[in-house]
């Protein structure tokens, strides 16, 4: 089955939810106002972040040239990977996965140092939240 085929989806409200609700994402993301862009090849999931806390989700991708704006994308089928279960060596974390795989983080490099911790969890909360659709 080829990447165009498989849709990765999110509740953007179970999202939100799970991401407040996690105490390891808000003590590493305190602090942070700006976005996080979650990119699953062309779709996007927009997190709004005021000190930490989830206050938006939108589907308007970020140009990634603003200050406090973090982009994680990858394609599909890189996703598909990473949020399996008990992934494949090197996509069991998105820094491995960004030298080995199609990931990619962008934006402020101020921001996706400082909060990256906050990334890798929420990029791990992923996996109990998103589902892969086939078609």
């Amino acid at each position: 089955m080829g990447a165009t085929e498989m849709k990765v989806t999110v509740s953007p409200e179970g999202l939100r939810a799970a991401l407040n609700d996690d105490g390891e994402f808000r003590l590493q993301a305190r602090y942070w106002d700006g976005a996080l862009q979650l990119q699953f090849g062309d779709d996007v999931y927009v997190l709004r972040l005021e000190q930490g806390e989830v206050v938006g989700v939108e589907d308007s991708p970020l140009d990634g040239t603003a200050r406090c704006e973090v982009i994680v994308s990858a394609p599909v089928a890189d996703w598909y990977e990473f949020l399996q279960p008990i992934p494949r060596p090197l996509y069991h974390e998105l820094y491995p996965a960004m030298w080995h795989h199609g990931f990619e983080l962008k934006g402020d490099d101020d921001y996706v140092w400082t909060y990256y911790a906050a990334l890798r969890r929420a990029c791990e909360m992923l996996r109990d939240l998103a589902s892969i659709e086939e078609g």
